[in-house]
């Protein structure tokens, strides 16, 4: 068979910053198009406390890397500040500051093009690492997939933690895999100082020295053994002291999070061994308090569960909540492209073996996956988010194979095509609304799925258009978010929500005229079945649908 001759570096050098192009210009129309989502006031003011006085008392539950890399280019806008906080107030003082004192700056704009540029370089890193392995053609391929994948589009551009966990498991993996190939003191630094940041961004990376120590046994194999201990007892002894480093430096070297004050809490005797750990931490201050309280959260927070949706119906623990999220929320082309990643797996079987690349993409993806499955909180497909560049790397590989048989280009083209064309599409009701057509497409995913995954209180800009399309002039509005409707122009009484933040004008009467609401309130996510205001709306079809809002008319 004839050979295709290789791409010349400048042809793939203009592809390439054509596809970063079309990937910065999506991430540009969803910045300006989505409203604020529901994280993001807690994070963007969290984060500009967390960087700007060092106060970690607010939201000591989520690390503050992503919070305070959102929070740094608010700097040049020499914002007021509201009176400081009392203790944990992370609700009331990050409204104060966006909502009140510093209502017309554009805060939210600047701190979501601190994190698109974290997406841009997460779609560099898969980029170079695939054309490394595998050649220009291949690399380019995966920038591609990266650059039209709906779910990185539409947390690459909000102001919270997801992306930059994304982007922090893959620059530790990167670094790892570095390592691997040229085990040297520099490139362990590099290791320890990416596992830091990534523990610092999300709890979960916690999870990527056990990967490490997983992918250490078939590196060791075919080695000098004393030669190889040595490497990886230099590698455990600098990351023992760079990682606590790392931890301490981001909240200042401060074992209080504000002085005089205190985030800890008791740690429940019913979280096991690791609750233990973080009792045994918190006795040594061996890391700041704010962090080890964090901790002590989440593991509570999984032992509660939390409540969520799927497919119709409200609980919890679900098993496979990710599995059905991945399948209904990713496009078509994506799903093929995953299956002929699966389709390899049985050929990869030596390479798996020896631990070659694919074993380092294939094992980080599979254990976040599966401990997300088996964990207690299913609030989105957020929470593995990072599984999808490992995923984009593995369908590089598969590709690099596939591209050789007989009608084997002719396959990848047609499920790029089937990748990039829907997420195009998507930009009308915005990218966490998207749904493939297993779902019944962006209108129909409520069926399937909803809170983060379709309505997280982005969509007020979008009715304020249609209200002003429509010559719809006051509407009663069940908004579901933190985002304020007045900043919109949206003239409108209240209905019954849940959690809101902002003083409320109640209806004079209730479910008159035209009402929109959002789609968790009308799935009834919040309320006690035997008080749910919109029990009576589900077996009632929309008038109309503006993103995530139902609306109706009612006499």
């Amino acid at each position: 068979m004839k050979k295709n001759p290789p791409l010349s570096r400048p042809v793939e050098w203009t592809l390439a910053s054509l596809l970063l192009l079309c990937l910065a210009a999506q991430l540009a129309v969803a910045i300006r198009a989505d409203g604020m989502t529901v994280d993001e006031m807690v994070y963007i003011g969290c984060g500009y406390r967390h960087l700007v006085h060092s106060d970690f008392r607010m939201n000591p539950e989520q690390p503050p890397v992503a919070k305070m890399w959102a929070a740094l280019p608010l700097l040049a806008l020499h914002l007021e500040e509201p009176d400081p906080p009392i203790g944990d107030d992370q609700i009331g003082w990050p409204d104060r500051f966006l909502h009140e004192v510093n209502r017309t700056r554009p805060i939210l704009g600047y701190a979501r093009i601190a994190i698109a540029c974290g997406t841009m370089l997460l779609a560099g890193v898969v980029w170079r690492w695939a054309r490394r392995l595998y050649g220009g053609e291949v690399g380019l391929g995966a920038l591609a997939v990266c650059a039209f994948h709906p779910s990185l589009l539409a947390h690459g551009h909000l102001a919270t933690t997801d992306l930059l966990s994304a982007l922090t498991f893959l620059l530790a993996s990167w670094s790892f895999w570095h390592w691997s190939r040229m085990p040297r003191p520099p490139l362990a630094l590099a290791v320890a100082a990416s596992i830091g940041v990534a523990v610092t961004t999300r709890f979960t990376a916690w999870l990527l020295p056990l990967v490490f120590a997983a992918l250490l046994l078939p590196w060791m194999r075919g080695r000098d053994r004393a030669a190889a201990a040595r490497h990886i007892a230099l590698l455990a002894a600098i990351g023992a002291v760079v990682v606590p480093l790392v931890i301490w430096a981001v909240y200042g070297f401060h074992y209080a999070p504000w002085p005089g004050e205190s985030a800890a809490r008791a740690v429940d005797p019913s979280l096991g061994i690791p609750g233990q750990i973080v009792a045994r931490l918190q006795e040594w201050r061996a890391l700041p308090e704010a962090y080890l309280e964090g901790l002590r959260f989440q593991l509570e927070h999984n032992r509660q569960g939390h409540w969520g949706y799927l497919l119709g119906e409200s609980g919890s623990a679900w098993r496979h909540y990710y599995l059905v999220a991945c399948v209904v929320k990713n496009t078509p082309g994506f799903l093929l492209l995953t299956g002929l990643v699966l389709a390899s797996l049985p050929r990869w079987r030596p390479r798996l073996i020896a631990g070659e690349a694919e074993l380092h993409w294939l094992l980080p993806a599979v254990t976040v996956f599966a401990v997300a499955s088996l964990a207690r909180i299913q609030l989105g497909e957020r929470y593995v988010l990072a599984v999808y560049p490992y995923v984009i790397l593995l369908v590089g590989s598969a590709a690099a194979t596939a591209r050789t048989w007989r009608g084997g280009r002719f396959v990848l083209a047609a499920a790029l095509v089937l990748h990039m064309v829907p997420a195009v599409l998507a930009t009308r009701h915005g990218y966490l609304m998207y749904f493939n057509r297993l779902a019944g497409g962006p209108l129909g995913g409520h069926r399937v799925l909803a809170d983060s995954n379709l309505d997280w209180g982005q969509d007020l800009p979008r009715l304020a258009r249609w209200m002003k399309e429509r010559g719809v002039d006051r509407i009663q509005l069940g908004y579901f978010g933190s985002d304020d409707p007045d900043r919109y122009g949206i003239v409108h009484e209240d209905l019954p929500t849940w959690g809101a933040n902002r003083p409320q004008r109640p209806a004079a009467q209730p479910f008159h005229g035209t009402i929109a609401v959002s789609a968790n309130l009308v799935l009834g996510l919040f309320f006690p079945a035997d008080q749910d205001p919109y029990a009576f709306l589900r077996a009632r079809t929309p008038d109309d649908r503006v993103g995530a809002f139902f609306i109706y008319r009612l006499p």
